[in-house]
C-alpha cells in the first residue's frame, strides 16, 4: 500500500472511531437520562401516595367528627323537644 492509501485508511478509521465515540456517548446520555426520568416519576409517585395517605386521615376524623356532630344534634333536638312540652303543659294549665 502507498502512504497516500494507508493516510485515507487512517482517516476513515478515525471517522469511524470518531462516530461509534458520538455514538456511545449518546447511548450513553439516553440511558442515564431515562434512569433520571424513573426515578423523578417514582418520587412523584410516592408523593402522590404519602398525601394520599394524609388525605384518608382527614377523611377518616371528618366522618368521625360528622357522626359525633349528628348525635349531639339528635340529643339537642331531643332536650328542645322536652322543654318545648314542658312549656306546652305550663302553658295549657294557665
Amino acid at each position: 500500500m502507498s502512504d497516500e492509501a494507508e493516510q485515507k485508511l487512517s482517516k476513515r478509521v478515525s471517522a469511524q472511531t470518531i462516530m461509534v465515540g458520538i455514538q456511545s456517548v449518546m447511548l450513553l446520555f439516553s440511558i442515564v437520562n431515562g434512569s433520571i426520568n424513573v426515578g423523578r416519576r417514582e418520587a412523584a409517585i410516592d408523593a402522590q401516595g404519602e398525601r394520599i395517605k394524609e388525605l384518608a386521615t382527614i377523611t377518616a376524623d371528618l366522618a368521625r367528627t360528622v357522626s359525633t356532630l349528628s348525635a349531639t344534634d339528635r340529643e339537642y333536638a331531643a332536650k328542645i323537644d322536652s322543654i318545648q312540652a314542658r312549656i306546652d303543659r305550663l302553658e295549657r294549665k294557665n
